[in-house]
């Protein structure tokens, strides 16, 4: 019966030893078949470029920065500036050459303080611009932006952009009635609401 066991034991033992096999190294073709795994994160948004995104700016235009003295306005624009700025009070500077058409400054005790687009040239901060529907701009400004009347075109209307931060600036676009912008602006308040600007 011992040698019985001896035999049963030395059997199992091969056995098992038989099935412990080295992995089998796979053939290029079975690599070739096995998938290789995608990353399915989003992509991350490409940075814009400052430059690409034009000159309009929630805290400024170009080289300007709301809030700019008179002499800082001038400098950092670095071309001559038509127009006079004798006090205090309301006046408006426009840029000589081709940009003369783009931009109107308005500075008020002796500071930037606002600035207007009559164009399509420029685009607003966030992407509104002039000819786009009121509808176009609810969807670049949701829930940021108030509808009110136009002071003179009783078919018009005006969207007033809210800062996304407390004390930034606003957006203002003026909707003639045929529905589209016929200007924006950007400033500090009140002078963002000056209808009429230094009039």
């Amino acid at each position: 019966m011992k040698q019985l066991g001896s035999v049963l034991a030395l059997g199992i033992a091969l056995a098992l030893s038989s099935c412990e096999r080295t992995p089998e190294t796979p053939s290029k073709d079975a690599e070739a078949a096995v998938p290789t795994p995608v990353d399915t994160a989003p992509a991350a948004p490409a940075a814009q470029d400052p430059a690409a995104a034009g000159p309009a700016r929630l805290d400024g235009y170009g080289p300007l920065t709301l809030g700019s003295t008179l002499d800082e306005v001038r400098a950092a624009w670095k071309a001559p500036l038509q127009g006079e700025v004798p006090d205090d009070y309301c006046h408006a500077l426009r840029p000589q050459g081709a940009q003369a058409e783009d931009v109107i400054l308005m500075i008020e005790g002796k500071r930037l303080v606002r600035y207007d687009v009559r164009n399509d040239r420029i685009t607003a901060p966030g992407g509104g611009k002039v000819g786009m529907s009121l509808g176009q701009l609810q969807t670049l400004y949701p829930d940021r932006g108030d509808v009110t009347p136009h002071k003179y075109d009783e078919k018009g209307h005006n969207l007033r952009v809210r800062p996304a931060t407390e004390g930034g600036a606003l957006i203002n676009f003026e909707i003639n009635g045929d529905g589209n912008v016929s200007a924006w602006r950007v400033g500090q308040t009140p002078q963002v609401d000056y209808v009429e600007g230094c009039s």
